[in-house]
C-alpha cells in the first residue's frame, strides 16, 4: 500500500480533535462514519471515549514505544543529536534501507503546530509534546516516523517566541524547509498576515541562493529515488498553508476565487519571489464555536501530495540525515543577534545615502542644511567619484584648513602662459596661503604623487546624491569639493579661442555687414530698393542697425525685417517662375484675397537669373559653415570637464526649467546651452550672467556661475 492510499484509508473513520466522541466535527467534503469498537489501521484509530483513549496512549501502535515517540533531532544551536544515518533510522524505529518523504510544519509560536501533527498523523496521540503554559513546549527540531505512511515528520520551534538567538532559529527553520518534501505552514489568524508571505519569500530566496547549490552537490552522488529520476534539489518543497479561522470565512472557490491564485497575487503584491517552491497549496477550515478543528481536509491534501511522485519521489531515510549534516557543515556558527526596534532611525532621518560608502545622512527628514553623516563614520575612496580631498599640509599643521585642487595653471600665471606650462610641467596644486606647493612633472623622471611628498593632507569625503559633485568632510562637516573634474585645461584653451574669435567677430561685424549689403546691391534686380536707401522695415517701420539683415520682397522689391517677410508664394510675373519665394506680408495677403492674379509663365530677366545664382552660392557656403560646426561641437564635448553634464543630456535650464539646447522651440531666442563652472549643470544665458572665480574647480579668473550657485558662499 502506498502512502497516498494509506492516508486516504486512515480518513475513514478518523479522529478529528481529541477525545470527545459525542462532539466530533465532521469533514465538510464527506461524512465520516465513527465506530468506537474498532481500530482500522496502524496509522489511524477510531474516536473512542476519553478513558479508553487515555489508556491506549501507552500502547505500541508503531511497533515499539521507542519507535513512535519523537526525539530531538536538532537543538537550538543547530547541533545534531545523532551521529550517523544508521543511528537516525534506529531512533526512528525503521530500517536503514527504508524510504519515505519528509513533512515538516512551520509557524508562529502558540499556533498549535505539535497538536496539528499529533492529530493529522497520529490520531491525537501525543507523539509531539504540547502544553497549555505560556512557555514554548518545542525547542529545536523534533522528529518521528510513521511507517504506514512512510513519512518522516518534523516538528519545529515556533517563530516570534523567546529564543536565545532569533537569527540562528530562523536559519534552522530554513534548513528544515530545504530538506522537506512538504512544508505545512500553520496559522490560526483570522486573516493571513504579511509575516507568512515575507517568511516564505525569504525562504525561497535562501533556497535558490544557498541551499540549492549545496544539495545539488549531494545529488551528484546520491538521489532521492532509486531510479535517479530526480536530483536531490531539482525543485523545492511543496508548501501547504493550513489556515484555521473562527469568525471569518476562509479562501475558497465557492467565494468566487481561486485560493492558490489569491496567494500568488499576495506574494506578487509584496514583491516576494516563490520560484523555489514546486507548489503552493491552500487548505482552510473554519472551526465551530467550541474551537474544534477539522484536520481531515489537511490529511486529504497531504495524501494527494504524498502520492504524487512526479516532482519528488521517496528517498532513503539515511539521506535525510546526510542532508542535515551537509547543511550544518556548510552553514553553521555564530550569527550576529539583531536587536528588535519597532521604530528604527530610518523612519525619522533623511533618506539620502552616500554614493560611495552607502552611509545614511544623520539629519532629520526634510532638513534644509547640507547632508552629513554620523560622527565617526568614515567614507571609502571611490575612483568613480574621486572623493579624495587635498588640504595643504603646512596649513594643517598651523591650524588652518586650505583645500587645494589640481588645476592647469596657478592664479598668477596668464591663460596662455599657464597652459604652456601645463603642457610642460603638468598640473599644479596651489594653496591660497603658501602658493604653488606641487607640480606633477617637476622633474624629468621619478615624480611622485603629492601624498608621498608630504605636501598635502588627504581626506575621504562623502558623496551625497543630487549635490552635483559636492561632498562634505566626515570630521568637521565643513563644505569641500571633490577632485573630480578639476582638470579643465582643454576647456580653458577652448574658452580662450572662443573669446578671441568673439572679439574679432564683434569688431568686424559692422564692416562685414556693410560689405555684404553692397555686394547684394550689385546683383539685385532693378525693381529692388537698394540696401543703402533702406533705413527701416517697409511694413512695421522697425529701424535697422548696422548688423541687421535686410530681406527683399520678390513681388514688390521693398526691404523688410525677417518677421515681416517670412511668407512664400510663386512670383512668375517678376521672373521667379512658379517656385515659392520670399514675399512680404502685404503681397502675400493681397494674393490670398485675389487682388493679384498669377497668369502664365514669363521669361526670367537676366538680373533675376544673376540674383538666383548668387543665392545658390550663398546657400552653399552657409551649408558648408553648418557642416563645419559639427566637428567644433565634438571638440567642445571632448574639452568638457568631468563634472559638467553632457550637452546631449540637457533639455532644460537647471535654474528656470526653460527649454534649451536641441529640445528648445525654433521660435525661442537664446537656446544655447551654458555650463555653470561650480555645479556643472546646463543653464540658459539669463540664469548665468554672473562671473566670479571658482578656485575649488580650478578656475582662478572670473567665469560663468549660475544663479543657484551664486547664493552659495564663495570658497
Amino acid at each position: 500500500m502506498d502512502a497516498g492510499s494509506a492516508i486516504m484509508e486512515s480518513l475513514d473513520p478518523m479522529m478529528v480533535n481529541g477525545r470527545d466522541q459525542d462532539n466530533i466535527f465532521l469533514s465538510s467534503e464527506r461524512q465520516v462514519r465513527c465506530n468506537s469498537s474498532m481500530i482500522t489501521s496502524i496509522g489511524s484509530k477510531t474516536s473512542i471515549p476519553d478513558v479508553v483513549t487515555h489508556d491506549l496512549q501507552s500502547l505500541n501502535l508503531h511497533g515499539g514505544a521507542d519507535d513512535c515517540r519523537s526525539f530531538l533531532l536538532l537543538d537550538q544551536n543547530e547541533q545534531l543529536s545523532v551521529d550517523s544515518g544508521t543511528s537516525f533510522c534506529t531512533k526512528l524505529g525503521c530500517d536503514a534501507s527504508s524510504t519515505g518523504k519528509v513533512i515538516s510544519i512551520l509557524g508562529n509560536t502558540g499556533e498549535g503546530k505539535s497538536h496539528t501533527l499529533n492529530h493529522t498523523f497520529f490520531n491525537g496521540e501525543e507523539i509531539f509534546a504540547t502544553s497549555n503554559q505560556q512557555d514554548s513546549c518545542t525547542s529545536g527540531v523534533w522528529t518521528s516516523f510513521d511507517p504506514n505512511l512512510q513519512v518522516v515528520v518534523l516538528d519545529t520551534e515556533g517563530m516570534l517566541g523567546l529564543a536565545s538567538n532569533e537569527n540562528i532559529r530562523t536559519r534552522l527553520l530554513l534548513k528544515v524547509l530545504a530538506v522537506s518534501d512538504v512544508v505545512i505552514y500553520r496559522t490560526r489568524a483570522e486573516r493571513l498576515h504579511n509575516d507568512l508571505f515575507y517568511f516564505l519569500g525569504d525562504a525561497s530566496k535562501a533556497y535558490n541562493k544557498h541551499f540549492k547549490q549545496e544539495l545539488n552537490r549531494m545529488g551528484e552522488a546520491n538521489s532521492f529515488s532509486d531510479t535517479l529520476e530526480h536530483s536531490v534539489s531539482s525543485l523545492g518543497p511543496t508548501v501547504i498553508v493550513f489556515h484555521e479561522t473562527l469568525h471569518t470565512d476562509i479562501l475558497s472557490k465557492s467565494n468566487g476565487g481561486d485560493p492558490e491564485k489569491t496567494l500568488r497575487e499576495r506574494f506578487c503584491a509584496l514583491k516576494q519571489d516563490i520560484s523555489a517552491f514546486s507548489k503552493i497549496r491552500y487548505v482552510g477550515t473554519r472551526s465551530d464555536v467550541s474551537g474544534r478543528t477539522n484536520f481531515g481536509i489537511l490529511r486529504e491534501a497531504l495524501g494527494r501530495e504524498l502520492s504524487d511522485s512526479s516532482i519528488r519521489s521517496q528517498r532513503k531515510i539515511t539521506l535525510v540525515y546526510q542532508a542535515f549534516q551537509l547543511l550544518n557543515k556548510k552553514f553553521s556558527g555564530n550569527v550576529i543577534e539583531t536587536s528588535h526596534c519597532s521604530f528604527p532611525d530610518e523612519y525619522f532621518t533623511c533618506a539620502a545615502k552616500c554614493q560611495s560608502c552607502e552611509s545614511r545622512c544623520g539629519k532629520q527628514m526634510n532638513h534644509t542644511a547640507e547632508h552629513t553623516s554620523g560622527v565617526g563614520k568614515k567614507c571609502i575612496f571611490s575612483v568613480q567619484y574621486e572623493n579624495k580631498i587635498y588640504t595643504c599640509q603646512r596649513c594643517q599643521e598651523n591650524g588652518r584648513k586650505c583645500v587645494v585642487v589640481p588645476k592647469a595653471a596657478s592664479s598668477k600665471e596668464g591663460s596662455i602662459v599657464g597652459l604652456a606650462k601645463f603642457a610642460w610641467s603638468g598640473f599644479v596644486l596651489e594653496c591660497q596661503k603658501c602658493g604653488v606647493i606641487y607640480r606633477s612633472r617637476q622633474q624629468w623622471y621619478g615624480n611622485t604623487d603629492p601624498e608621498h611628498q608630504g605636501v598635502v593632507h588627504t581626506e575621504i569625503a562623502h558623496v551625497w546624491p543630487g549635490v552635483s559633485g559636492l561632498v562634505y568632510s566626515s570630521e568637521d562637516f565643513s563644505q569641500v569639493r571633490s577632485l573630480q573634474g578639476t582638470q579643465n585645461a582643454a576647456r580653458r584653451i577652448l574658452d580662450s579661442m572662443t573669446a578671441i574669435s568673439g572679439t574679432v567677430s564683434d569688431v568686424s561685424s559692422a564692416p562685414a555687414a556693410s560689405l555684404a549689403r553692397w555686394a547684394a546691391d550689385q546683383v539685385a534686380p532693378a525693381y529692388w530698393r537698394p540696401n543703402a536707401d533702406i533705413v527701416s522695415c517697409h511694413n512695421c517701420s522697425k529701424r535697422f542697425d548696422s548688423t541687421d539683415k535686410i530681406h527683399h520682397c520678390r513681388a514688390c522689391g521693398e526691404g523688410f525685417c525677417s518677421s515681416c517677410s517670412a511668407f512664400q508664394r510663386p512670383v512668375p510675373e517678376r521672373g521667379w517662375g512658379f517656385q515659392a519665394v520670399r514675399v512680404c506680408k502685404p503681397c502675400y495677403t493681397a494674393t490670398a484675397q485675389g487682388v493679384l492674379e498669377v497668369t502664365g509663365p514669363s521669361l526670367e530677366p537676366n538680373e533675376v537669373q544673376v540674383r538666383k545664382v548668387g543665392e545658390t552660392v550663398y546657400g552653399t557656403v552657409s551649408s558648408l559653415a553648418n557642416a563645419l560646426e559639427f566637428p567644433i561641437s565634438i571638440l567642445k564635448d571632448s574639452a568638457r570637464p568631468d563634472y559638467w553634464v553632457p550637452d546631449h543630456e540637457i533639455s532644460e535650464c537647471a535654474v528656470c526649467d526653460k527649454a534649451i539646447g536641441a529640445n528648445a522651440p525654433s521660435s525661442q531666442e537664446c537656446t544655447r546651452v551654458h555650463h555653470c563652472r561650480v555645479c556643472g549643470q546646463g543653464v540658459c544665458n539669463d540664469c548665468s550672467k554672473t562671473r566670479r572665480p571658482v578656485p575649488t574647480r580650478g578656475w582662478d579668473t572670473s567665469v560663468r556661475v549660475c544663479d543657484d550657485c551664486l547664493m552659495m558662499p564663495e570658497d
